[in-house]
């Protein structure tokens, strides 16, 4: 019994010793309970798990049923083992996979014997947790806000509304819009261009239109100086002046003849990004570059270099037409001035030039117009005209604007007409309310006692003033010749061009900047009237292209004073060349009123009835050596073709003596004294009474 305790080595370690030495049946009790209490427990290294599966395949369970065998129709040759024990199974050598091990009996032993993985018991339960603090009284700090917002958008209100009160009656102080380029950056522009025109007025825009025409895939890059698109320069002194407001530059809109027109050429969208332009191959397409200044143009390499932040920028081009007109002129007194002075006497050529006189114009009280050619002549008569359309509307202040204009001459348009046309058409302004003062000349200017501008008359007065618009003729732009290497004309001033408007080979010349050469007249002619702008830069277009058409045109004009005068000429016309007139008999032959003392006619006479309607309407040829060289139709009603036809006259060089039978041509024995207007025109339709309706 003691030899085969022996056996169970890891019994009897787990027993007490002392226990051992006692009896047999005594050992075999504490063998048990160690195995008891050892049995949810590590084992040791004596008594190992061995697990079922060990040394025998795993397959898996249940097994799907295993195929039929195949029929065999022969018997077995050897017989089948007989079983000689029937009730023995033979236990295949193939297991199951062995199920998790259970821990119900553990548990129950260990329960049994209140071990150490006996049920813990039921822990206390929790103390009450401490009740939860009020809440924060949040509404009483919204309240407080709310109150201290709603006085503050009170008090920024009646802030804003001060500072509105504030700016309606303090005095704006209005300055010239910056010049803004475009496009913005150099780097924009293109690197070379099919027809370059550098200059953006009526020759520039003209020869677009003819290149338009004869080319119909062609790419035009039009370089202005200014920062504005292409816009025509006649309505600036006539109907701009009559707006309420100032001239607005996105639309620049004036009305006439009761219609709304525009100043410019064309609208923003007509014109191509510079960018788009150069990436396109083939045209039509048109850009400009408004703001940008070209210094020079070398001929022989094609390239037009033009003023940058940097320098000078490169522009190929395969033709050019230099177009860059003329700029006003100024006395030397007002240039070399103090800036009180200069800032108080404005000339009159571009659109910024209008911008900062409308608003002087319209603030004063007093404005003399110097000058009394086209433009200053114009300017006297729409803005006498303007101030009475005003005055009768009644939106003009207490005080209207004086107008005066001085002229060096007895009238206006001395160095055209003659004497006594001149004063007849200044008479005409002076119906409008405007103040003449012929023969009189600016000596100095200065700061008068009471701020204003004060003026030193020739004739030895001083006249005080607030506002001077100077109208005294212009002269060509010629700052790209000497850098270009170009020619000028030193007598009339301009670039020298051919007849065809060439300077140099595919270099043009066209505008109030060309002298050209008149070949059925053998001398040069320098034209600064805008249909002569016009119709040179027409020509030049289209010699751009390919053709070969000569300029050989006629100087050409267009003054207009509203309803009150129209004079149109045609060819060289001059005050100091003889005339020859024929007028209109427009009233009953009265003989001038004739003074006491012989010396002539009254100061009153020209109020007469008889002078008004003495030089109503006429024609005035020109002569040089018994020959007609020129024509002025004075006051004619309007006739589309009669620059074309008196072009055509003049070159067939008439003599004095053919001065009727060219009457004739022009209708003008048939001409009336007066016209009815355009609604008195219409005529009534017949009145139909007790009509009848289907």
């Amino acid at each position: 019994m003691l030899n085969g305790t022996f056996r169970y080595c890891s019994h009897i370690r787990c027993i007490n010793p002392v226990v051992a030495i006692t009896g047999n049946g005594l050992v075999e009790a504490a063998s048990a309970l160690a195995y008891l209490r050892n049995y949810c427990k590590d084992k040791g290294s004596c008594c190992k798990d061995i697990a079922q599966t060990h040394g025998k395949r795993v397959e898996p369970w249940p097994k799907c049923d295993l195929p039929p065998p195949a029929w065999r129709h022969e018997c077995p040759y050897e017989p089948q083992p007989p079983n000689y024990d029937p009730y023995r199974i033979k236990v295949p050598d193939v297991v199951c996979p062995p199920l998790p091990p259970s821990k119900a009996k553990p548990m129950l032993e260990c329960t049994r014997t209140k071990g150490p993985c006996s049920l813990k018991p039921a822990p206390d339960p929790a103390p009450c947790s401490p009740p939860p603090p009020p809440p924060f009284p949040w509404i009483y700090v919204w309240s407080v806000l709310s109150f201290l917002g709603l006085m503050g958008t009170i008090y920024q209100l009646y802030l804003w509304r001060d500072e509105k009160d504030t700016i309606n009656t303090a005095v704006v102080t209005w300055r010239p819009r910056r010049i803004v380029k475009r496009p913005y950056h150099s780097e924009d522009l293109p690197a070379c261009v099919q027809y370059l025109i550098i200059g953006a007025g009526a020759a520039g825009w003209a020869a677009y239109r003819a290149i338009q025409e004869h080319d119909k895939t062609a790419k035009v890059f039009i370089i202005s100086k200014e920062d504005c698109l292409p816009y025509s320069r006649p309505p600036m002194s006539k109907h701009m002046w009559w707006n309420a407001d100032p001239p607005e530059m996105k639309k620049l809109n004036y009305v006439e003849q009761l219609k709304r027109k525009t100043m410019y050429y064309a609208d923003c969208q007509s014109f191509m990004d510079p960018i788009k332009f150069y990436r396109k191959k083939t045209g039509p397409a048109l850009s400009v570059a408004t703001g940008w200044c070209v210094l020079r143009v070398d001929a022989d390499d094609h390239v037009a270099w033009i003023k940058t932040m940097c320098g000078e920028q490169p522009m190929y081009y395969e033709r050019c037409l230099i177009a860059v007109g003329a700029k006003p002129k100024n006395l030397n007194i007002f240039k070399s001035a103090p800036k009180f002075v200069r800032e108080r006497v404005q000339t009159l050529r571009t659109v910024r030039d209008l911008e900062l006189a409308y608003r002087k114009v319209k603030a004063a009280k007093h404005v003399v117009i110097l000058g009394g050619g086209f433009l200053g002549s114009e300017l006297s008569w729409y803005l006498g005209r303007m101030k009475k359309e005003v005055d009768h509307h009644g939106e003009q202040k207490e005080e209207s604007i004086e107008f005066v204009q001085m002229l060096k001459d007895k009238g206006i348009l001395a160095g055209i007409l003659p004497e006594y046309l001149s004063e007849w058409a200044a008479e005409k302004i002076k119906c409008e309310g405007v103040t003449i003062m012929p023969k009189t000349q600016i000596y100095d200017a200065f700061k008068s006692a009471d701020g204003r501008l004060e003026l030193t008359l020739s004739n030895g007065s001083s006249l005080v003033t607030d506002y001077v618009l100077v109208a005294m003729g212009t002269q060509p732009r010629e700052e790209l010749a000497e850098q270009s290497f170009l020619e000028l004309d030193s007598v009339n001033g301009g670039f020298l061009v051919n007849t065809e408007l060439e300077a140099r080979t595919h270099l043009y010349v066209a505008g109030d900047a060309a002298s050209l050469y008149s070949q059925w007249k053998d001398t040069r002619l320098r034209m600064e009237h805008y249909g002569n702008a016009q119709e040179q830069g027409y020509v030049a277009g289209a010699n751009m292209t390919g053709y070969w058409v000569p300029s050989n045109m006629e100087p050409h004009f267009c003054f207009r004073l509203g309803d009150s005068l129209d004079v149109e000429g045609v060819g060289e016309v001059g005050a100091c060349m003889p005339t020859v007139a024929l007028f209109k008999p427009c009233a009953d032959d009265s003989k001038p009123q004739a003074s006491g003392d012989g010396q002539g006619d009254m100061p009153c006479f020209k109020k007469a009835d008889e002078y008004k309607n003495r030089y109503k309407r006429g024609m005035v040829f020109y002569l040089r050596d018994e020959t007609i060289v020129g024509l002025v139709f004075w006051n004619l009603p309007p006739v589309d073709d009669r620059y074309e036809v008196a072009t055509e006259i003049l070159r067939a060089r008439p003599s004095y003596k053919d001065i009727n039978l060219i009457a004739e041509l022009f209708g003008f024995p048939e001409t009336k004294c007066d016209y009815l207007n355009e609604a008195e025109m219409v005529e009534p339709g017949p009145c139909l009474k007790n009509r009848r309706f289907a």
